[in-house]
C-alpha cells in the first residue's frame, strides 16, 4: 500500500521517487508522512505537522534542540511517530556495528573522538553520544566532564558497566556535519569512522580484520522508509526518545558539570 508523503525538502521529493511502490506525493499534510527541514527551530515545524494531522513526521538532519523543546514536542506528538535523519548516526549502519560490537566484553573501555566546525559541535557531540547509547544498548551517564575553549573531555558510563572516554573539539576544516571516530579497547577491536558521508566500520580479532559492508541507500530514502513502516505496521520508532536522551547528556557535558 502506497503512503502519501508531504514535503518541500528536495532530498525527500527524490526519496519519494525512489520508493515508487510505497510512497506517493501528497499536496496536504493531513494523513500523510510529513518530511520537514531540520534547520533552525525544527521542533516548532514538527509540532505544526502534528497539528495538521500528519500520520508521521520525518526530520531531515535535525539541528541541536534544547531538552525543554524536545520534551514539549514529545508530549505534543503523543503516538505520532517521529523519525530523525541524524547526520552522523545512520540507523542501518548502527545496527550492523551493534551486532559486531556484541563480541566486545561489556566491561571493555572505548574511545570516542568528535571533531566539527565550531557551530556544529553540539549536533556532532549529540550524535557521538548516540553512538555510545547504541553500542552499549543502555542509557548513558556522565561520570566526569570538563569543557573549555571549544574542547570537551568526558568520562561516560553505561548501565552494562562500560566506560567510554569522549573527546570533542572544534576544528577548522572538519567536515561540515563533523566527524566521529570510535575505537574499542579490547581483544576484539571495533573501529567506526563517520564523517556524515561514507561510514567505515571494521572488526579486528584473532581471526583477522573484517570490514563491515557499506550502506548505499541514501539517508533520506532510509528515513522515509522507516517512517512509512512505522505508520503502517506496529513497529515503533524511538528516535525522539533517543534525541532527548542524547541531548540531555550533551547539555551536561557542555555545561562542564556532572549529571
Amino acid at each position: 500500500m502506497s503512503a502519501p508523503v508531504f514535503t518541500q525538502v528536495a532530498g525527500y521529493r527524490v526519496a519519494i521517487a525512489e520508493l515508487p511502490l510505497s510512497a506517493e506525493r501528497s499536496d496536504e499534510a493531513a494523513g500523510a508522512v510529513v518530511a520537514i527541514d531540520g534547520g533552525g527551530e525544527w521542533w516548532s515545524r514538527a509540532s505544526d505537522a502534528v497539528d495538521a494531522g500528519a500520520a508521521g513526521v520525518v526530520v531531515a538532519r535535525p539541528a541541536f534542540a534544547p531538552s525543554g523543546a524536545l520534551d514539549a514536542l514529545g508530549a505534543h506528538a503523543g503516538a505520532t511517530p517521529l523519525v530523525a535523519e541524524r547526520p552522523l548516526l545512520r540507523s542501518d549502519v548502527a545496527a550492523k556495528v551493534v551486532e559486531a560490537f556484541a563480541t566486545v566484553p561489556a566491561y571493555a573501555a572505548a574511545v570516542v573522538e568528535c571533531h566539527a566546525p565550531a557551530g556544529a559541535i553540539p549536533t556532532a557531540l549529540r550524535d557521538a553520544v548516540g553512538w555510545v547509547r547504541e553500542l552499549s544498548r543502555s542509557h548513558v551517564t556522565v561520570a566526569e566532564c570538563q569543557t573549555s575553549s571549544g574542547r570537551s573531555v568526558a568520562l561516560l558510563e553505561t548501565a552494562d558497566g562500560g566506560v567510554w572516554s569522549l573527546l570533542a573539539a572544534a576544528q577548522h576544516g572538519a567536515p561540515r556535519p563533523g566527524r566521529i571516530r570510535i575505537t574499542s579497547l579490547a581483544e576484539t577491536v571495533v573501529e567506526v569512522d563517520d564523517d556524515g558521508g561514507d561510514v567505515s566500520a571494521s572488526v579486528t580479532d584473532a581471526a583477522g580484520r573484517r570490514v563491515l559492508p557499506a550502506s548505499f541507500e541514501r539517508p533520506e530514502r532510509l528515513a522515509l522508509r522507516r517512517a512509512i513502516d512505522a505508520t503502517q505496521t506496529a513497529v515503533a520508532v524511538s528516535d525522539l526518545e533517543a534525541l532527548r536522551h542524547d541531548t540531555a547528556i550533551v547539555e551536561t557535558i557542555l555545561a562542564g558539570r556532572r549529571a
